[in-house]
């Protein structure tokens, strides 16, 4: 193997088990961003809990069953966007047990949908604070679903190429603009994108070079399912 063909292998084989391992990451954590927002979330939630005990119950004396139930699925949803979101060791254990209870939870999805709603139940009760909650909440829900949606179809993009030769060259197939059974670098720059790995200029060359084995600039499928196997292999270990 010749040194342009062995970095190429040994940048993709980094690069693949890399693009895997964040894809899993972003599929049941959702980054810092995702984070942040729930935690906000979670805080208002808090804040409108106490509130309406404090300010129907105790000052207006007009407190009833909605406002029950509307208090009480803020304080519980507040307490578990702490316990989940914030990642501090003294609730580690507790997050865990959580988790282990309800799967759901552990995925950003799950988590976007529990906070979607939490937000529509806050807006049952038609205050300021309770709506602008509940709004932030239905909006930081949305956008977890959408994170967690995409991280997911990533991640199973990815394990299909990598387990399934079938819809490797029906992806390969596709990338071919032209039908003529070879890809030029622009068509295996899309080709990649579709797999969930996104290369810049120097990647693409060194793994393109180390693929194309005669030189010609161009790649025949045999030659890319070799080098494919060849570097996700690492990630293949991974896969459950």
């Amino acid at each position: 193997m010749t040194d342009g063909k062995r970095d190429g292998l040994l940048l993709s084989s980094k690069r693949v088990s890399a693009t895997f391992d964040a894809h899993a990451l972003a599929s049941t954590e959702g980054g810092t961003t995702v984070r942040i927002l729930a935690l906000a979330g979670g805080l208002g939630l808090l804040v409108c809990s106490i509130m309406v005990w404090v300010r129907l119950g105790i000052i207006e004396h007009d407190f009833n069953f909605l406002h029950l139930v509307v208090s009480l699925t803020a304080l519980v949803v507040g307490g578990l966007a702490f316990v989940l979101e914030s990642h501090l060791s003294k609730v580690q254990k507790y997050r865990e047990k959580i988790t282990s209870r309800a799967p759901i939870l552990n995925q950003v999805v799950g988590r976007g949908s529990m906070y979607a709603t939490a937000g529509l139940v806050q807006c049952c009760i038609l205050h300021p604070l309770n709506l602008v909650v509940g709004f932030f909440n239905m909006a930081v829900g949305i956008y977890l679903l959408h994170v967690g949606h995409n991280a997911a179809a990533s991640l199973e993009a990815l394990k299909k190429a990598i387990n399934d030769e079938g819809a490797l060259e029906q992806k390969f197939r596709i990338h071919d603009a032209n039908g003529d059974g070879v890809l030029e670098a622009y068509e295996f720059d899309g080709l990649m994108l579709s797999l969930g790995m996104e290369l810049d200029n120097d990647e693409l060359d060194a793994v393109f070079s180390s693929i194309d084995a005669n030189g010609d600039q161009k790649i025949v499928y045999d030659e890319f399912l070799s080098w494919w196997k060849a570097c996700t292999a690492e990630a293949e270990g991974t896969l459950v």
